[in-house]
């Protein structure tokens, strides 16, 4: 299948390719011939692939629209808007005090559900706009991906709210108008005027939105889930999407086996020479990211498990446990045997001392 990029560089949560894959199910599409026709990895359906590159959404998004065939298969797919949809930004929203917070979040951190457009908010005193900016230039997607936005937005905004009477009062779309049976449905839907071919994509909701509370707001939890948010936010910022979807491939397979360079470019659809240039052109390379890994799951192993270090220096595919050691003092200064000893005694020293208060 062919890939035509047309977007920015980017990458989506696959958080998010789940919503369209389980709207493509309603057409009879399976999710498996979905990913199976656009070379796509299959950890997307459970997450172990984390993200997916934006030219790869594309081009699943106009296969699953083309097979669809159904000028409502972007709006549709609000019918399965849920928090996990939008990952972390959906459980940012849903612990939000009011409309108002919660729509202020989202220019913020909506790059964590995907590259694929920008949000503007203009607060006036009467009328709230929020603008999207669709960076699709595919001429198929693109007006599905508005759609889903705008549908989805005022459907979560009824969801979190408990409030199913909220409507805009006009939506500017940028497409054409769809056929006569869509528009009736669109009407019945957004219940409000509706403005085609306008060039905008932007919706205009009453001020009084903002104050809005939501249904079941915690604030203690809001700033936690923000902590990882803008950590998520800075690393995909800094993070090239060749080297997110390397490690995020590495990490599936890493379960069973470490593989080898060439394995893992073919589960991402490139030469081995290819992913090599990609990788040096972000700055980084297939064994740097293996090496991250290893470090990450070495820790966690010698921590959580009681495997002997020969043990685990076989699961990380060192042929020999000297081998291991002698790299894992290299990444942390000290052996395996005493990082797990002092993870065990610094797990052990606040029972020590509740047990000497008592």
């Amino acid at each position: 299948m062919n890939k035509n990029n047309n977007y920015v560089p980017g990458t989506v949560s696959s958080a998010f390719v789940r919503l369209f894959l389980r709207t493509a199910q309603d057409y009879g599409i399976a999710p498996t011939d979905v990913l199976n026709a656009c070379s796509v990895n299959h950890g997307v359906l459970d997450n172990r692939l984390a993200r997916v590159e934006a030219c790869d959404f594309e081009a699943m998004m106009r296969w699953m629209i083309t097979k669809a065939a159904d000028p409502e298969f972007g709006f549709k797919s609000a019918r399965y808007v849920a928090p996990g949809a939008f990952g972390l930004v959906g459980y940012l929203i849903m612990n939000c005090q009011s409309g108002g917070e919660a729509f202020r979040l989202v220019p913020r951190y909506e790059a964590l559900i995907g590259n694929l457009g920008t949000t503007d908010l203009a607060e006036g005193e009467h009328i709230v706009s929020v603008r999207w900016n669709c960076y699709c230039r595919d001429p198929l997607v693109r007006p599905h991906l508005i759609d889903e936005y705008l549908a989805t937005t005022v459907e979560y905004a009824r969801w979190v709210t408990g409030r199913d009477d909220i409507a805009p009062i006009r939506i500017y779309f940028e497409h054409k108008a769809p056929p006569a049976e869509t528009l009736e449905r669109y009407q019945e839907y957004f219940r409000c005027e509706l403005i085609f071919d306008s060039g905008v994509n932007v919706m205009e909701f009453d001020a009084s939105l903002m104050d809005l509370p939501i249904r079941h707001p915690d604030p203690t939890l809001l700033k936690t889930l923000q902590e990882q948010a803008e950590k998520q936010h800075q690393e995909l910022q800094q993070c090239d999407p060749v080297v997110i979807q390397v490690r995020s491939t590495l990490q599936s397979m890493m379960e069973r086996t470490i593989p080898r360079r060439e394995r893992v470019a073919s589960q991402l659809g490139m030469s081995e020479r290819t992913l090599q240039r990609r990788l040096l052109e972000a700055e980084s390379s297939y064994q740097q990211i293996l090496d991250e890994l290893r470090l990450e799951l070495s820790q966690d192993w010698l921590t959580t498990k009681e495997w002997s270090v020969s043990d685990i220096a076989l699961r990380l595919g060192f042929t020999e446990p000297r081998s291991f050691q002698r790299r894992f003092k290299t990444w942390t200064g000290i052996s395996p045997g005493e990082f797990r000893r002092r993870e065990v005694n610094s797990s052990m020293e606040p029972s020590s001392r509740q047990a000497r208060s008592a």
